[in-house]
């Protein structure tokens, strides 16, 4: 006996709703069946999966690394198909791409339409977050590639990087912030601070950008009194408080929240990080992935051209 990929999805989509009713009604099956193929994939792995509770299920230990396995073993199925597909010239199907601050805000609007266009019947599904984040769904197969920042001490040796442009991280404040004018990092050190910190990973990586940056500068760590997961609630807070952020420059400049923040103009810099494309370098894109790839990394180097210019067309 040997795993199968029914059974994979059966404990995908059992995890996925929270019980063994609820992944029968979604994958259309009788509640009996989910049972015995999932009692099978225990027997074949030698340990329980899920533990059943009077709220549904929850994963046990073997459980979560499966889940991320299936996901990983599902999703390159289901890129094998797509990518038959698209050799044959029909372009269908999903790609999933993640994007930080800087290219979300770069690239992203000029080139969705005119993908759009060319391939209307490829689904796109964009994630954004933290680099971290996305080199970590990368590696799990969620992503089909990403436009994320890459420094000197970010782990990629398992990924395909190609840089973009030099990352621009300020500090940001609101505009009638009382430091909105300061000149020195050490001016900031008793201010409060919002660090961004990714779902579900709980070392320090998250602010060490921020900490670094003062430790960098023989300063004491910046006082962060709260970690936020999304760039929106992070803007949110900065703009209607006097917390502090270190984030891209252009959400200074273009977006939702341009006029309510002003950068800090602070003669110190946090250390060097670039833009760059990621993607897995043992497995190659599908074909719609690398049209999106190319089109996403394109745009973002002609927006970073000497003089800033900008084009009303992403180039192909």
């Amino acid at each position: 006996m040997s795993l199968t990929l029914s059974q994979l999805r059966i404990f995908v989509a059992v995890a996925g709703n929270g019980s063994v009713r609820a992944a029968s009604r979604a994958l259309g099956m009788a509640q009996s069946g989910v049972t015995q193929q999932l009692r099978n994939l225990e027997t074949e792995l030698g340990g329980e999966l899920i533990m059943r509770t009077n709220r549904g299920v929850t994963l046990t230990v073997l459980g979560q690394r499966l889940l991320v396995r299936a996901a990983s073993i599902l999703g390159e199925c289901e890129r094998a198909s797509a990518e038959a597909q698209q050799l044959r010239g029909d372009y269908a199907g999903e790609v999933a791409f993640g994007l930080t601050t800087e290219p979300l805000m770069d690239t992203l609007a000029p080139v969705l339409g005119e993908y759009s266009a060319r391939f209307p019947r490829v689904a796109l599904r964009l994630r954004t977050g933290t680099s971290r984040m996305m080199i970590s769904w990368i590696r799990e197969g969620t992503l089909d590639f990403a436009l994320a920042l890459v420094s000197d001490q970010t782990d990629t040796t398992d990924l395909s990087v190609t840089e973009l442009y030099p990352s621009n991280p300020v500090v940001v404040c609101r505009r009638d912030h009382p430091l909105a004018r300061a000149r020195s990092l050490r001016a900031l050190a008793s201010a409060n601070w919002l660090a961004t910190r990714s779902p579900n990973i709980t070392d320090t990586f998250a602010s060490s950008r921020l900490t670094t940056f003062f430790a960098d500068h023989g300063l004491p760590a910046p006082r962060i009194i709260a970690t936020v997961e999304g760039l929106f609630e992070t803007l949110h807070w900065v703009s209607e408080t006097d917390c502090l952020a270190l984030e891209a420059s252009v959400v200074a400049t273009r977006g939702p929240f341009a006029d309510r923040l002003t950068c800090i103009p602070i003669a110190e810099r946090p250390a060097d990080q670039q833009v760059c494309l990621l993607q897995r370098a043992a497995a190659p894109l599908t074909p719609a992935a690398q049209e999106l790839a190319t089109m996403l990394a394109s745009y973002a180097r002609a927006v970073r051209l000497p003089g800033g210019a900008r084009k009303d067309r992403a180039p192909r």
